[in-house]
């Protein structure tokens, strides 16, 4: 079966978003965030995290009516963090948690990658963010929301850019766009 034409567009998307997210779920592991003796990063659940981000960048541009091919870094890291909850691509490998850390995995995974995202892809944007006095509670209350509340992608969306204009405005330009 060819492939459409639209899906071929996404192609380069496909591969960029997934390695984001691969890299994310590495530099987790590395800073023993997470244990992969205790956790896996699921190859299929990955994809369709991927399939989602699409499908909700084309709902939101047709919504918002977003004539620009590419959408903003922080509309971009709240729709994948949607994307990555929904599907949760982190697996357990036990049978049981050993703190309420581990139950977060896949939030865990969703916060960093979407701040990456609005740090342009920079570790230093990111570890210069962590190291701010307001990360830590900040960090734990977006946890507690995105494990805990309601939430839609829009919401997530605004939480990402209020982020950006106060700490990452230059993630906001109107040439910092991203698919």
């Amino acid at each position: 079966m060819a492939e459409s034409p639209k899906s071929a567009d996404f192609n380069h998307v496909r591969e960029k978003r997934s390695q984001t997210l691969v890299s994310i779920w590495k530099i987790l592991v590395k800073n023993g965030k997470l244990n992969d003796k205790r956790f896996n990063l699921s190859k299929p659940l990955v994809n369709e995290v991927i399939e989602q981000y699409i499908s909700d960048y084309e709902i939101l541009k047709k919504r918002y009516k977003i004539d620009n091919t590419k959408i903003q870094l922080h509309k971009v890291a709240g729709l994948m963090t949607a994307a990555i909850l929904k599907y949760r691509p982190i697996v357990p490998l036990v049978d049981s948690y050993e703190s309420h850390y581990e139950t977060c995995a896949n939030e865990i995974l969703a916060i960093f990658q979407g701040l990456t995202i609005c740090a342009e892809y920079s570790e230093d944007k990111l570890f210069e963010l962590m190291g701010e006095p307001w990360f830590e509670p900040w960090f734990l209350d977006f946890l507690f929301l995105l494990h805990r509340r309601n939430h839609t992608p829009e919401s997530i969306i605004f939480v990402y850019e209020t982020l950006c204009r106060l700490r990452l405005s230059e993630g906001l330009t109107a040439d910092n766009y991203g698919l």
